[in-house]
């Protein structure tokens, strides 16, 4: 048969409860901030993403142009016959 002592020894030592239901509501909380971090933080890798990949698509268009440049730079040397130093 469980006694006061016991008794008041089970109450101190487990949580009520009453107690419980402020871990829990903390927890969500927690929980709540994390998912909007989260979020946000996917949100600025997706635009930093974004701008990696218009970057190398400038950056391919960039090198097309300029072989396209030394070609023509080439063919103008030569059809004027000038001597291009490398």
């Amino acid at each position: 048969m469980l006694t006061k002592e016991d008794k008041s020894w089970l109450v101190e030592s487990f949580v009520t409860r009453g107690e419980h239901d402020a871990d829990i509501k903390d927890l969500k909380e927690s929980v709540s901030r994390v998912e909007e971090l989260s979020k946000k933080t996917f949100e600025i890798v997706e635009k930093f993403s974004g701008n990696i990949a218009v970057l190398e698509q400038e950056n391919k268009m960039g090198a097309v142009t300029l072989h396209r440049h030394g070609i023509q730079i080439r063919e103008l040397a030569t059809a004027t016959g000038t001597v291009i130093s490398e």
